[in-house]
């Protein structure tokens, strides 16, 4: 055995421990963005029936353009911070997935025969597919037409 086997040993070594790391931080992230989504669409349905179930007063007068625009800059102030959350969680996400796959293929992962007679322990798809993710795309438009509807409601309550 050279020293350079005796380092490789202690590099595997060193990714068989960091690659579970990676793999809970991969589905930690992605499930941040999941909470983040879910928090983010309750509270403006939350908002959104509440403005729809809540009466105006007859007495009301549409003099309330400042209470309006101060309504309507809150609710697009907080999707905002909400849609930085989500893009922020998804380049953290991105970067733990390719460091996961790098390991993976340090690993022997997709090499065919090394682990499993006749092909590889995971589909060479894998190391790719991650790019065509459109999820953060799905959570995205959510809070987009959850924050149009609270602010439709907001500038067309009578």
């Amino acid at each position: 055995m050279s020293p350079s086997d005796g380092l490789r040993e202690a590099q595997l070594e060193i990714l068989k421990v960091l690659y579970p790391w990676y793999k809970e931080e991969v589905f930690r992230r992605r499930e941040q963005m999941m909470r983040l989504t879910a928090f983010a669409s309750a509270f403006l349905v939350l908002l959104l029936v509440t403005m729809l179930a809540v009466p105006t007063s007859p007495a009301r007068v549409k003099s309330d353009l400042t209470v309006a625009l101060f309504a309507i800059t809150g609710v697009a102030l907080f999707s905002s911070v909400f849609a930085y959350l989500i893009l922020q969680q998804r380049e953290r996400h991105r970067q733990a997935k390719q460091a996961l796959i790098e390991i993976e293929r340090v690993l022997g992962l997709y090499e065919p025969d090394l682990y499993v007679l006749g092909k590889s322990l995971y589909p060479e798809e894998w190391q790719t597919a991650w790019r065509s993710d459109r999820s953060v795309t799905v959570y995205l438009t959510v809070l987009a037409a959850l924050t149009v509807l609270v602010v439709a409601a907001v500038w067309l309550r009578p």
